[in-house]
């Protein structure tokens, strides 16, 4: 009998009587919707999870990846936001569900003025510049937003000038910087010798001038945030410019020392295009109907960039993402004259084309990987975090 009734004791365990520690073990694994509702259980909850340690905690633990890519579902439609799940997608599926990011309701309640909203609304004026530990950044007419999507918390950038000569061009990055635990945002100017640079825990601008030369502007606007760094591909030459000894590079503007430095790319050949694939600096460089990706092993070491793979294509590619736990790739593909999602499977080398959202047309002008986490972007406060009711957790 009185093992029957063991059960009933645990059924009626209540949770106050499980330790701290369990409790913080068992909330860091769930996900950002579910905390966002057990904030409301007690004041103790909440204090935990706006806690900056166990926001860290959370985001260590979960890593719901995501695909957020700025795209269309044709080729010249107006572009938006979507999103896609990385644990839902797999070589086997044959159909990607594409959430849609409604531009309407994001700025529906903002202060600006209705013919503005109705132009922005129409025209979708927003590009996406960068995501950092769930965070995104981007531009939406002249205003530059912060947005963390699982929290749908948002912040406007202070404002930021742009000249009037509208023939200056932008280089734009975001990142997380571990060593000083702030988010940057840096806008470049080329040509010239500014960077302006907003600190999320500061909340403010600075500027600084650099004696780093670019002539030629570059090749993408939105920089590659890695190893504490924002990355752009350009052609650089010194300031004894000789018109026949430039080079194209990698450029990095360090975002802890604020200077420049530049990497060599692993041929002298202008290749196809630059970016971040598996934690690595990477590049794709085309000879005729071959396409060779290239991966940077050791960070700065210009001898570790290795070949990694070699696709036969006729059409342009170019690579977004292995799937999860799997060497299959997912690609944008450019086919006269129209474009496609498609999973390359390495060992087989066949393409197979993916439906997004019933289309099999789906154009995708930029993409960033994603993760859900509680990243506030009331940053500065993190900072100031002190309540007899956080001694009860840590």
């Amino acid at each position: 009998m009185e093992s029957l009734q063991k059960p009933l004791q645990v059924q009626n365990l209540a949770i106050a009587d499980l330790p701290p520690e369990l409790i913080i073990n068992i909330l860091s694994r769930l996900s950002v919707k579910s905390l966002c509702r057990f904030r409301c259980v007690s004041k103790l909850w909440l204090a935990l999870i706006n806690h900056p340690r166990f926001v860290k905690m959370h985001l260590d633990q979960t890593q719901r990846e995501k695909l957020f890519m700025y795209a269309a579902d044709y080729f010249y439609s107006k572009k938006s936001f979507y999103s896609v799940n990385f644990e839902s997608i797999s070589y086997d599926v044959n159909k990607v569900d594409a959430v849609k990011m409604d531009i309407a309701a994001f700025i529906s309640d903002l202060d600006i003025a209705a013919f503005e909203l109705d132009l922005l609304v129409k025209w979708y004026t927003w590009f996406l510049i960068g995501s950092s530990n769930g965070l995104l950044c981007f531009g939406l007419g002249k205003y530059f937003w912060l947005y963390n999507p699982s929290t749908r918390e948002r912040k406007q950038v202070p404002d930021f000038q742009f000249p009037e000569n509208m023939e200056v061009g932008f280089g734009f990055g975001f990142s997380y910087v571990d060593s000083i635990d702030d988010y940057k945002f840096v806008i470049l100017h080329r040509p010239g010798n500014i960077v302006d640079i907003y600190s999320l825990r500061k909340n403010s601008w600075t500027s600084i001038q650099h004696d780093f030369c670019i002539r030629y502007g570059l090749f993408r606007e939105m920089g590659f945030p890695l190893n504490g760094a924002i990355h752009w591909d350009s052609h650089y030459v010194d300031n004894d410019f000789k018109p026949d000894t430039y080079d194209r590079v990698i450029i990095a503007f360090d975002l802890v020392e604020e200077n420049f430095k530049t990497l060599h790319l692993p041929i002298k050949e202008s290749g196809q295009c630059f970016g971040i694939f598996k934690g690595y600096l990477s590049w794709l460089d085309k000879k005729i109907d071959t396409y060779e990706l290239w991966v940077m092993k050791e960070y700065g070491v210009i001898a570790s960039w290795t070949r990694i793979l070699t696709v036969n294509s006729s059409c342009a590619l170019r690579p977004l993402c292995y799937l999860k736990n799997s060497n299959t790739m997912m690609l944008n593909r450019y086919c006269s004259y129209y474009q496609e999602l498609v999973f390359y499977n390495p060992k087989s080398r066949k393409f197979k084309k993916i439906e997004v959202n019933g289309s099999r047309e789906f154009y995708v002008d930029r993409h960033i990987e994603y993760v859900e986490s509680l990243v506030s972007l009331n940053y500065e406060n993190h900072f100031r975090t002190e309540d007899k009711l956080l001694e009860y957790w840590f």
